[in-house]
């Protein structure tokens, strides 16, 4: 069983159920069929021995020259096929028929004269008809002398049983004969075989074993049909989930229904484009990370090579001249301090992917966060010779964040763009309400601009874009990094918008 494929076992579970299940409808319509026949058979020798009784009882009391008992037997004989037993008021039999004996024809009529001396007689007569039936009740009717007791007691009584005496099943009936008078003078008790009974029941099984073999036969073509249609499905998704499990992320289920087999079809295309993205994220932030670690690699190598050097040369004695040592600590400290610079971008930016400033948040003041950023670009901007504008609006409502990261990303933004803006350019900072209510801060300036083809990466770690002018200004290149995990923790949308000579205009949205 356990090597079965899915569609086996479905199969062998639904032909099990159905089999179970003809079977007991089988088995509960024959013997429904029979119980109805058998009872119908009761019914109907119970009503003929009732019709035999009142003949008798007529007979008795009025009897009638040119008819005898027997001819009444023999009469009521022909109709049920039946063995019939005429009982006299001592319980004695003064009659008997055995028609539809399955051992051969018709029986002997015997019997002794009745009302007025009158014998039996007929064709089923015993030669030297009249004579009395001697001796006690025959063993045909002996092992139902209690049953007898019901029946001269007024009562009718029925019984389906294995006779003792005849050895096959019969229905037995007995009706008690009643006088006008209402005295019970004896009985007629009729024993029917079921022969006719069972051969119509063999019939019948076998016209419905027949039926339950052709349906068990046709559910089985209905089943594979069915399990095939349930289980093709399946098929495919086990070769799509196999195929996604090579690293085939494209791979798909065809979806052909909207039942739960349709839905876990469309679940595994959609865990299937997750997977890909995943996948896809995955692979670019390993890219990511390994970039990163050359491009910190390669940062600290070069301030820490030129350090080495220099330090070296002044310590080996190579540099005499006192003014020429003084030259070389002066780089070896500028580059010193380039090296505290990227390692302090370095840790703010771990702590900025940690969102640990999420927990100082508090409403505030973007003019005023405006005008202080303002205030700190004023001198680089006024060395420059760059017109610097701030443009803070009135009345505009605060925004939920913390005002060291704010303040710290204006501050990239501007100084960026004051750095990267030539003599008498211009840049302006300014800050407006939207109309669906979020507050639009915007840093825009007249610099050297961004190529196309850069604007995706800018705000990647070490990327530069003017890696000349980036060099002298001694950035690392993880300004724009760190504003933009600024950006996100504040949930803020931005975009940029620039053209190389013409300037950059940067949009920050707070809602």
């Amino acid at each position: 069983m356990k090597k079965w494929s899915f569609q086996a076992k479905l199969v062998a579970a639904f032909m099990l159920v159905i089999t179970v299940v003809l079977i007991a409808v089988f088995w509960s319509a024959s013997l429904f069929i029979r119980d109805r026949m058998l009872d119908e058979k009761q019914q109907d020798l119970t009503q003929k021995g009732s019709e035999l009784a009142k003949k008798i009882a007529v007979f008795k009391e009025n009897p009638t020259p040119r008819t005898t008992l027997g001819d009444l037997l023999s009469d009521m004989d022909l109709y049920l096929d039946s063995r019939i037993w005429v009982l006299d008021a001592n319980r004695q039999p003064v009659a008997f028929s055995q028609g539809g004996s399955p051992r051969g024809g018709m029986g002997m009529g015997m019997g002794r004269g009745m009302g007025g001396g009158m014998g039996m007689g007929g064709r089923n007569a015993q030669p030297g008809g009249g004579s009395p039936m001697p001796g006690p009740l025959p063993a045909a009717l002996r092992s139902f002398a209690n049953e007898l007791d019901t029946v001269y007691q007024g009562n009718l009584w029925s019984k389906v049983i294995v006779h003792p005496v005849y050895e096959e099943q019969m229905v037995v009936v007995g009706v008690p004969i009643r006088l006008s008078s209402g005295k019970v003078d004896g009985a007629v008790v009729i024993n029917s075989p079921v022969v006719a009974v069972n051969d119509f029941l063999r019939h019948i099984y076998w016209f419905i074993g027949l039926g339950a073999v052709a349906g068990i036969l046709l559910s089985f073509v209905v089943i594979q049909l069915l399990t095939r249609s349930l289980v093709r499905p399946l098929r495919a998704m086990q070769n799509t989930t196999g195929a996604i499990a090579k690293g085939d992320y494209g791979a798909r289920v065809s979806i052909d229904s909207a039942d739960e087999i349709g839905r876990l079809g469309t679940s595994i295309n959609q865990l299937a484009a997750d997977l890909g993205q995943f996948m896809l994220e995955a692979a670019k932030t390993e890219k990511l990370r390994r970039d990163f670690i050359a491009n910190v690699s390669h940062e600290l190598r070069t301030p820490l090579t030129i350090i080495r050097g220099y330090s070296e040369a002044i310590l080996d004695g190579t540099v005499e001249d006192r003014k020429q040592i003084e030259s070389f600590l002066k780089m070896v400290r500028d580059e010193a301090v380039r090296l505290e610079r990227l390692i302090k971008s370095l840790l703010e930016l771990s702590k900025l992917q940690t969102a640990e400033s999420a927990s100082r948040f508090a409403p505030q003041d973007l003019a005023d966060i405006l005008r202080h950023v303002g205030q700190l670009v004023q001198p680089l901007s006024e060395t420059k010779q760059i017109a610097l504008r701030i443009e803070p609006g009135e009345a505009l409502p605060k925004v939920s964040g913390d005002r060291d990261r704010l303040v710290q990303l204006l501050l990239i933004l501007a100084d960026n763009a004051v750095k990267y803006t030539p003599s008498g350019g211009s840049v302006t900072l300014s800050l407006s309400q939207t109309e669906a209510g979020a507050l639009r801060c915007t840093v825009q300036d007249t610099g050297i601009g961004i190529p196309a083809e850069d604007l995706p990466y800018i705000w990647e770690r070490f990327y530069k874009v003017d890696k000349s002018h980036q060099q002298d200004e001694g950035s690392a290149g993880l300004g724009l990094a760190i504003a933009r995990q600024i950006i996100d923790l504040h949930k803020a949308r931005v975009s940029v918008v620039s053209e190389p000579g013409a300037g950059t205009r940067i949009e920050l949205e707070f809602s």
